[in-house]
Order: structure tokens, then sequence, then C-alpha cells
């Protein structure tokens, strides 16, 4: 090969000009800022090739559909970097579930088509006071404002809006406390008794571990050391990591479950007992979860003759836990129990809580088993 011979850097004219960004969206770096152009890769394209004589000349700052994005637009932004999230693994398939159910609320109220840039506080603050006025839970009302909240929180952080209403101004409202139903002792042996296999193993999950439904419905064969009576579970909503005792109830009760996979507990037809399904539907991703743990359970009641008040159901197994657990006088037990993320200036100096923890689950035992051992 002649020594002056300069091998040349092929290139290809049809290579797409943009980059997929960890958000979701695709990018492209001009003049040393990074520039968005949404998550649609054939309309980003478009995007881009109408505004990249501007953006290379430095006449323009930002791409101009920043500018008038509609509110259904910033909202499928949001959602569909949500189920990115999803799909690897950051964040449950239920979370994007409940987002979008809360987004389409929020959307409804205001209008698909309003401006990003027109919307004021005034307009959030409405919207808080119209749920006020529907009667809604506390909670149910602070997690619409959250949802509202943490898109507009993305969208900024992400650089697809440059300003937004004074988040700070609508405020969460305080939940009244009153007094929740747990169940009584009796109650607890009717269920039990008329439990199949599978339930049975998980009121006494609920009870002995303060499960919930979700923890049950993904509980794996590889959290449970049934020779040592210890569950390792970490709390998904959280990520706490529990490690529990387990009482010898909870593990006869699981040894008589058949193994069918990776999950303890699966319902007749081979599916987890807690699933979030995902149809696409005109081009977009529909989510709808199933809690069959939380309907069999009511059949349950129902079966034991147990007339309960609006609002009990298998999640109350974890609240009547959690008021055992609080007779032993130890938050940090309780705490670790139900895999709270709370007291968390406490737990630095408090390291080890297992002693304290097993000893509330026994404590819990003996009252509800009560065979004097």
């Amino acid at each position: 090969m002649p020594k002056n011979y300069k091998r040349s850097r092929k290139t290809r004219p049809d290579k797409f000009p943009l980059t997929l960004h960890p958000t979701g969206q695709f990018c492209k770096k001009i003049k040393g800022k990074l520039y968005y152009f949404g998550t649609n890769k054939q309309k980003a394209l478009q995007r881009y090739l109408e505004q990249a004589s501007l953006l290379h000349s430095g006449k323009a700052d930002k791409p101009r559909s920043t500018d008038d994005i509609s509110l259904k637009t910033l909202c499928n932004y949001y959602l569909e970097h949500q189920q990115t999230r999803a799909a690897v693994g950051e964040i449950k398939p239920r979370q994007v579930y409940d987002q979008t159910y809360l987004l389409r609320h929020f959307v409804k109220f205001i209008g698909p088509n309003r401006e990003i840039c027109d919307l004021s506080t005034m307009d959030l603050q409405n919207y808080r006071n119209k749920l006020i006025k529907s009667g809604k839970a506390a909670n149910s009302i602070n997690n619409h404002i959250a949802a509202v909240k943490a898109m507009y929180h993305w969208a900024m952080d992400n650089e697809i809006i440059d300003k937004a209403p004074n988040l700070k101004a609508v405020k969460k409202i305080s939940a009244k406390k009153k007094e929740r139903p747990v169940f009584t002792i009796t109650q607890l042996r009717k269920l039990l008794n008329k439990a199949d296999i599978q339930m049975e193993a998980m009121i006494l999950l609920g009870l002995n571990c303060g499960f919930g439904c979700t923890d049950c419905g993904e509980l794996k064969w590889r959290h449970l050391d049934l020779k040592n009576k210890r569950v390792i579970y970490p709390r998904g909503k959280t990520g706490v990591n529990r490690n529990l005792l387990l009482w010898q109830e909870t593990v006869d009760a699981l040894q008589n479950i058949p193994t069918k996979g990776e999950l303890v507990f699966y319902t007749s037809q081979g599916n987890p007992w807690v699933r979030t399904t995902e149809k696409i539907e005109n081009g977009q991703t529909r989510y709808t979860n199933n809690n069959e743990v939380s309907k069999q359970f009511s059949k349950l009641l129902k079966k034991a003759g147990i007339k309960t008040e609006k609002g009990v159901g298998f999640y109350t197994l974890r609240r009547t836990a959690a008021t055992l657990a609080a007779r032993s006088g130890d938050p940090f037990a309780v705490q670790r129990l139900l895999g709270h993320s709370d007291l968390k200036m406490a737990t630095v100096y408090v390291q080890d809580v297992s002693e304290q923890t097993d000893r509330v689950i026994n404590n819990s035992r003996n009252f509800i088993i009560q065979d004097g051992s």
C-alpha cells in the first residue's frame, strides 16, 4: 500500500441524526446544548428537520414545539417515559397504570388541547378544589395532585417546558385521622377455617409479616428460607429490605403449596394473583390492573359470614398486624416489619433491630394462636 494512501472514513448518508435519550425522547446536541424532539421516532425526525437550519445557525434557542405543546402531548411524553422505566424494571407497571388514570382525570378537567404555557397556578388550584368538592378521600386527592406535580417536575428537568405554575402553592390536604377497622381474633379464625391452602398461607403472611396483596402476589420461592423460618423480601413500594421470622404455622401453610414456577402463588388459570397487563389501542399502551387476592378475599369474607364496613379487605390484615406489633412499644421493629422508610434519622443510630422484630412477630403469634407454646 502506498505511504501516501489515506483511508477515507465511510459515512452513511441515511444515518439517523437523532439520539435516543434515557428519558425516552429523541434528542440532538447542537452548539453545546441538548434539544429534545419527542418520543415518536418519525415525528421527532420531522420536528428536527423543520428546525435544523435555525438551530444550527444559532437563530433559535429551542424547538418551537416546546412553546405551544398541549397538555395531552405533555402527558403522553411523560407516560411514554414512565413506560420505558417500567420496561427496564425501574418502576412497576402498576405505577404506570396509576399515573395514567390520575393524569387522564387531570386532562379531562383542564382540556386536552390547552397549551401548557397557558396553564396557571389558579388552574391547578381549581383542579384541587374540584377534587375536594367531589368528596374524594384525602389520600386520593393527594395522589391526584402528586401525579400532576411529578409530571411538571419531569418536564422542567428535561427542558421540555421553560416554566411551570407555582407548584408549591398547590398544597396537599391533611388527612383526618380516624380509627381504621382491624380484624378480631374470632373473625381471623373464621377466615382461616374457610380458606383454601393458598388463601390460608396469604392470610398468615398478612398477619405474620404485614404483607399486602402485591407482596403476596409477587412473592417468590427464592425469598423464602423455610428451613430457618425466614422470609427475606424487599418491599417493592419503598425498597426497604425485610428479613422476617416466620411462624411455624406460616411455614406449614407455605409447605402445603405445590411449586408451579418461580412465584409462590398462582391462580387456577396459572396467572399471578396480582398482575398488570398492557394492551395497545390506537397506538397507545393501556394498562389494566387485576388483583385476584382482593377479589378472592372478598368472597372469603362472605363465605365466612363476616359482615364488614366499607374499606375492609385483605389489606386490613396488614393493619391488624401493625396494630398488634405496635403493642411492643418498639417503633423501629414495627417499621422494619412493615417495610416503611420513615424514621430515617433514627435508623442511623439503631442499626440492627432483628431481635426486637422477631419478638414482635412472636408476640403477635401468641395473641392469635394462643396454644401455650
